[in-house]
């Protein structure tokens, strides 16, 4: 009887703990909800007259997401903005996956894909409403009435041929969008200000560059630094990039140069902390870590051994020896008068 309970405490344990786990790993199921195609949604708001141009709903492109609701005003404002600015200027470029989250103001299932969506980028509402057309690009979203500003942004986006997609990392069991944004290899760090996909790979490997020179600065390593698609390299641009390169080389000052065609095409200021030289930049290529200390800055005059002019360091230093020398004579004078009067 005692085993008995020990074997349905155990499988208690099993299905309680083990099974739910392993369900909360799989990806997102895009299966149970129902997207529609850029003409599908210019159809079910009765817009017309649409020129399609170069504008295809398949192919590799710049993927953008659009939640919205059926007669949403905002909605269908931004769909005339795709049909009379974003298909002739970028039509080649992108490609508009749609998913309807509510009709006559009533969510659907849709819904809960969109609040999927923005827990995952943080930023899941507080209230459990959301401002519609609810769009994303790449790792950015922009929601409701979609003014110049967010059209500039928007066309930016576009432009930048961004191909994270995020409803693809969903799928593939990614938790979150800063997962996508911290990349190491050979203990450099690389941090984005933009997600990238799951399937690009940081790879960095030494180069010697000692022959290259940065003013008094020390050389002290050089890299190149690379991401990847599988074998193909990644060339990111339209970003800001956070790198951290282990430094055992201890000085005070340090900077790094873009390594260009075996010269230096950049100087970029560098902050230590912790053992990694840390710099900012907006790609990826060849980088070399230079070091100083302060003490490196001594006068050339007095490294050849010529002494400098007095300065007026000197001159207030003998004035005050002077003052004081004064002081000591005419103390001593005093002291002399008044023994010898004492001793007469």
């Amino acid at each position: 009887m005692k085993k008995k309970n020990v074997f349905l405490i155990l499988l208690f344990m099993v299905t309680t703990f083990i099974i739910p786990s392993s369900v909360g790993a799989a990806g997102l199921d895009l299966s149970r909800y129902t997207s529609e195609n850029l003409s599908d949604a210019f159809t079910d708001e009765a817009i017309t007259g649409v020129d399609y141009g170069k504008y295809t709903d398949s192919g590799d492109k710049v993927v953008v997401y659009l939640f919205r609701g059926k007669g949403c005003r905002n909605c269908i404002n931004f769909l005339n903005y795709v049909k009379d600015t974003l298909i002739p200027k970028y039509g080649d470029k992108f490609k508009i996956i749609s998913y309807k989250v509510a009709e006559s103001g009533v969510s659907n299932t849709n819904f809960n894909l969109l609040d999927k969506t923005a827990s995952f980028l943080n930023g899941q509402s507080s209230n459990g409403t959301y401002a519609t057309p609810y769009i994303v690009i790449g790792d950015q979203a922009f929601s409701g009435a979609i003014d110049s500003e967010k059209k500039a942004q928007i066309e930016a986006m576009i432009q930048s041929d961004t191909r994270y997609n995020v409803l693809e990392e969903m799928v593939k069991g990614t938790t979150n969008v800063e997962d996508n944004k911290n990349f190491t290899d050979g203990g450099i760090t690389f941090t984005t200000n933009k997600a990238l996909s799951s399937n690009h790979t940081l790879k960095v490997s030494n180069i010697n560059a000692q022959n290259i020179k940065l003013g008094d600065f020390n050389y002290i390593a050089a890299y190149d630094i690379s991401m990847y698609n599988g074998s193909t390299i990644v060339p990111l641009s339209g970003g800001s990039f956070r790198i951290k390169i282990p430094v055992s080389t201890k000085y005070d000052i340090y900077k790094v140069a873009y390594i260009k065609n075996g010269t230096v095409a950049e100087e970029i200021s560098a902050t230590y902390e912790n053992g990694f030289v840390s710099f900012t930049t907006t790609h990826l290529s060849e980088y070399a870590v230079y070091g100083k200390n302060k003490s490196d800055n001594i006068s050339t005059d007095i490294q050849n051994g010529e002494k400098n002019p007095d300065t007026l360091d000197s001159i207030q230093l003998y004035g005050t020896l002077f003052t004081l020398g004064c002081f000591m004579l005419l103390g001593s004078m005093i002291v002399y008068n008044r023994k010898k009067k004492s001793s007469m």
